[in-house]
């Protein structure tokens, strides 16, 4: 996030007030202690022996108090450009995700389920020679992972199960494998051990390629 510029006008601020406060000095000059050469009580000046008045603290006053205004200024503007920078930059990366999922799937359903379901049988074939059951278990999270992939929206009352069940349906999956599938997977998941077979983790593979 590009907000480098507007930190830097606030801090460039502050180190000027900083140092024109520390030097404490000002362009007036001073008044003097008594009265110069040539001095006239005609001319309605302050009379003889009356302290000298000075503009000092008036005019050096103002100045500090300017410079706190000015400071004010630019390090409010600086903050509203962080946050307007902000908003840009999160607004673009929400753009880019979009992008990115309307190129993989909203152009053409097929070509993401094509690669959902070549995933899932990739993960079924790394169990090959372990138990049925892993093999199904496997496929099924590789779908949810697709499925999370495309950013469509999982609603609160949806399990990852179910969710997965309705992007695969809304991308016209097959439903009588899509619901082999899912049976499968849940007698998998849930079922006591050995309660899949060797038949069943082939009855998954045969869905998954139906869903494709």
């Amino acid at each position: 996030m590009k907000v480098r510029l507007p930190v830097l006008l606030a801090v460039v601020a502050f180190l000027v007030l900083a140092v024109v406060a520390a030097r404490g000095s000002s362009s007036i000059p001073r008044g003097t202690a008594g009265l110069g050469t040539g001095f006239d009580p005609g001319d309605g000046g302050p009379p003889a022996g009356a302290p000298p008045v000075s503009s000092e603290p008036i005019a050096y006053g103002a100045g500090v108090l300017i410079l706190v205004v000015s400071a004010a200024v630019l390090f409010g503007l600086a903050m509203l450009l962080v946050a307007l920078s902000g908003i840009r930059f999160y607004r673009r990366k929400r753009i880019r995700l979009r992008t990115a999922v309307s190129d993989e799937t909203v152009d053409s359903a097929e070509p993401w389920l094509a690669r959902a379901t070549e995933r899932a049988l990739s993960e079924m074939d790394r169990k090959i020679g372990g138990p049925p059951s892993d093999a199904v278990i496997a496929a099924w999270v590789r779908l949810e992972e697709s499925a999370a992939e495309t950013g469509v929206e999982r609603q609160p009352h949806q399990t990852p199960t179910e969710f997965t069940a309705a992007v695969l349906a809304g991308q016209n999956a097959d439903e009588e494998a899509l619901r082999t599938l899912r049976t499968l997977y849940h007698r998998a998941r849930f079922g006591r051990p050995g309660n899949v077979t060797e038949d069943d983790a082939r009855a998954a593979r045969r869905a998954l390629e139906s869903i494709s």
